[in-house]
């Protein structure tokens, strides 16, 4: 990466800094996105996306939310679509974005989950940036979120199979334009 970073009483310049980035060919990058890295402990992880698209009448839909729980050394849902899609189509995971709370939850096979993030102001970075094309958004990071996440399995009825709290141990990030 080469550019600026700046801030209240700061800047940072970068000069062929090594970095990543992801690409949707031809379709833009998201109007409004969440996204959390949750490392859970013992080897378990949750990551979550829920993203809604920059073009007309898609943007109307809400988040679409791809979420991969790894549990035990197995993986949940299997397919990575299941979230977004599932079995009764579009919506099978359900978010609602916003700042200083946001969430996501569903269901897949005899599993549902519940996940709540906050990404408390003071340890939120709100950074602007421009896109190649020229738009602008703003993303707003947090290395210290905090995450309650509940996975429940159906036993004649829901049942808590696992709970965890990460209090300031989450990655999160929640953007908009």
């Amino acid at each position: 990466y080469t550019g600026t970073v700046a801030w209240d009483g700061g800047e940072l310049r970068l000069d062929g800094a090594p970095g990543a980035t992801a690409r949707i060919y031809g379709h833009g990058n998201a109007r409004r996105w969440a996204w959390l890295h949750a490392g859970l402990g013992g080897g378990d992880v949750l990551e979550i996306v829920a993203a809604t698209s920059t073009r007309p009448g898609l943007r109307r839909l809400p988040p679409l939310v791809f979420l991969r729980l790894r549990r035990n050394g197995r993986t949940w849902p299997r397919r990575a679509e299941r979230s977004a899609f599932g079995w009764a189509g579009l919506g099978r995971f359900k978010s609602r974005l916003g700042l200083p709370s946001w969430t996501v939850s569903g269901r897949s096979g005899l599993r549902r989950i519940r996940v709540e993030v906050t990404q408390p102001g003071e340890r939120t970075l709100a950074l602007d940036y421009t896109d190649p094309d020229g738009s602008g958004a703003v993303c707003r990071n947090s290395e210290t979120a905090d995450a309650h996440v509940v996975l429940e399995r159906w036993w004649g009825r829901w049942r808590t199979e696992a709970e965890w709290t990460l209090d300031g141990t989450a990655h999160a990030e929640v953007g908009d334009r």
